[in-house]
């Protein structure tokens, strides 16, 4: 059975693709978990770069026995851009990265991250990215659906819906938030999302929630706020964000533990009362975190 995904190579001088998996029909794994395996050993290209690895990782670049070769040896990495609904008739669109992609100085991926952009994501993407789509058939059953150049198109119907989608799960979320109040840290939101039942938080300037490889932060911003009013500034262990005419959000803050910087991003959306700061902070590994700040930050 033939599926059609399609390659943004990081190099704009080379035209997209469109690639063909032929999944057998019997398969009994998840469709994504093969196109994961085929993709593989297109991202063992490269060499990981000593510097990149300490800025990224901190003090686990040094750990005792760290393999530095493991980290070549491609691993990929997936990116969601849509959530499966009922308005986009359960499908997924994702990213297909190296993990490695930063720590082997691969360029960024210009289109790629225009592409994310267009669906209400900030985060910049280096190396070549592969972008696939996935059909919901059940709890906790995808198989890959065919995703082609024609899908690539700005005017796109489900670029469109992404974008509406994504930003009102941010406006759902914050809500939710300003009604629990700090009690929504004991809130499991149910079996369908990454980040049920993990600790989250809210004080007066802002709220988190997490999955296991990620935290988000939300600022509530003026409605008149802009992306230049904000500063933030992220770190090994450490975040600072700051809003123009206001006391600093964090001030340097020590993180509960590491994250990757470049990885890290930041982006204004929402209008009037959801006018909101969201930053996204990329765990070093993946884990739960108790708290957002360390003991000697709070």
């Amino acid at each position: 059975m033939p599926i059609k995904y399609v390659l943004v190579p990081c190099d704009d001088s080379q035209p997209l693709s469109e690639r063909v998996l032929d999944l057998p029909a019997d398969v009994g794994e998840p469709s994504a978990d093969v196109l994961k395996a085929a993709l593989t050993p297109h991202f063992r290209e490269g060499s990981v770069d000593p510097k990149a690895v300490a800025q990224q990782l901190g003090d686990l670049a040094s750990t005792p026995g760290m393999d530095m070769s493991m980290l070549e040896q491609g691993t990929v990495e997936t990116f969601p851009l849509t959530r499966p609904s009922e308005a986009n008739g359960h499908a997924a669109v994702t990213l297909y990265l190296d993990e490695c992609g930063v720590l082997k100085n691969k360029p960024r991926n210009e289109r790629a991250s225009r592409l994310a952009a267009e669906c209400g994501h900030a985060s910049p993407f280096h190396g070549d990215i592969f972008v696939a789509r996935e059909q919901l058939l059940g709890p906790g059953r995808r198989h890959l659906a065919d995703f082609t150049l024609a899908d690539m198109s700005s005017s796109a119907k489900w670029m469109a819906d992404a974008a509406v989608a994504n930003y009102e799960h941010m406006v759902a979320t914050k809500k939710m938030h300003a009604q629990m109040g700090s009690s929504f840290q004991h809130i499991n939101l149910g079996d369908g999302e990454e980040g049920a039942g993990l600790p989250s938080g809210q004080t007066d300037a802002y709220s988190w929630t997490q999955t296991k490889s990620e935290v988000e932060i939300r600022v509530p911003l003026p409605s008149g706020a802009k992306a230049r009013d904000c500063k933030v500034k992220f770190g090994g262990t450490s975040l600072s964000v700051a809003v123009a005419g206001a006391a600093a959000v964090l001030d340097s803050a020590s993180l509960h533990d590491k994250v990757r910087p470049d990885e890290c991003t930041w982006s204004v959306s929402g209008d009037g009362d959801e006018r909101a700061l969201i930053v996204t902070l990329e765990k070093a590994s993946e884990g739960t975190w108790r708290e957002l700040l360390a003991a000697q930050a709070r």
